[in-house]
């Protein structure tokens, strides 16, 4: 198996810099487990992976998807299962914060009909004319299961949840206890720190995405990328480009330091809860690169 192990952690938590010393240690490339740094642009605010350290150590499935298009977990193990047919000599490392995918990966994918493009359509227009509050509500009624950790703002999550459901009759939450098609289980390495430690590092990633022009990677963005593509879901770009003034721009990125938080605690409790895995604390780990290193024996 060419993937060697897969790297997690909340956002904010340090996946970055250590995947890379990982990768050149294990003379490996990165895949990319998230479902915001796949979309082309949407750069400085997903947090994606600097050009320097793309440069360093070759990525896949970052930076690569147009704005416009949907990437379901199904595409991300289909696009995975390319890659490594056609490279099998290449070692992979997994890194990112998008658990659903890598549960997909390993376990396989529910069995789930193909679902109708009018079905879809009406939804997202649903979506438009109402909002996503009242879709986010039924969803809540229709599975309540899997909308547990699931954000109002998610609105493509909220869809599928509910053409599962129109569609088949079944919620998505049982259809996900029955999958086919996983690799099978990795050594995964999930990254910790402890709350107060993670949420300053979240703030302050917020206050350097500023520093670095994410208002105006949104503002050219908006020049080209219709509002309605799924990648503008990904959190405070729609936020930041309605922000009128000085002031509603420092409440935004107040909100999106919050709700940050809130994401990678819920990231927390997935990655101690829902895979097999091995802690790293990094608070008090002297040296993750050596201690993941001496539990990974490289092909």
């Amino acid at each position: 198996m060419p993937i060697l192990f897969a790297l997690v952690g909340a956002t904010g938590v340090g996946k970055s810099r250590l995947s890379l010393e990982l990768a050149e240690r294990f003379n490996a490339e990165i895949i990319g487990v998230d479902s915001r740094q796949i979309y082309k642009d949407f750069a400085i605010g997903t947090a994606q992976p600097s050009s320097e350290d793309m440069a360093r150590v070759k990525h896949h499935l970052v930076d690569f998807l147009d704005p416009r298009k949907v990437f379901s977990a199904g595409d991300f193990c289909a696009n995975v299962k390319k890659l490594l047919s056609e490279n099998p000599g290449q070692n992979y490392i997994l890194v990112g914060g998008t658990g659903l995918y890598l549960q997909s990966l390993m376990l396989g994918l529910p069995q789930i009909p193909k679902i109708e493009e009018s079905v879809r359509k009406s939804f997202e227009d649903d979506a438009i004319k109402f909002g996503s509050k009242s879709l986010y509500e039924k969803a809540k009624l229709v599975d309540p299961e899997a909308m547990e950790k699931v954000e109002e703002n998610n609105v493509q999550r909220i869809i599928r949840i509910l053409e599962v459901f129109q569609l088949t009759g079944r919620k998505l939450s049982e259809w996900q206890k029955e999958r086919e098609g996983g690799i099978g289980e990795l050594p995964v390495f999930w990254l910790n720190r402890s709350r107060e430690n993670l949420y300053a590092r979240i703030d302050a990633r917020v206050d350097q995405m500023m520093a670095d022009g994410w208002l105006d990677e949104i503002h050219e963005l908006a020049k080209t990328v219709p509002l309605d593509a799924p990648a503008w879901q990904s959190l405070g770009y729609k936020e930041l480009l309605c922000a009128k003034d000085g002031n509603q721009v420092q409440s935004v990125l107040e909100e999106v330091k919050r709700k940050t938080r809130n994401y990678a605690k819920r990231q927390l409790t997935w990655f101690r809860w829902q895979v097999k895995s091995t802690e790293v604390d990094l608070d008090t780990c002297t040296n993750p690169l050596e201690y993941i290193h001496n539990r990974v024996v490289a092909p």
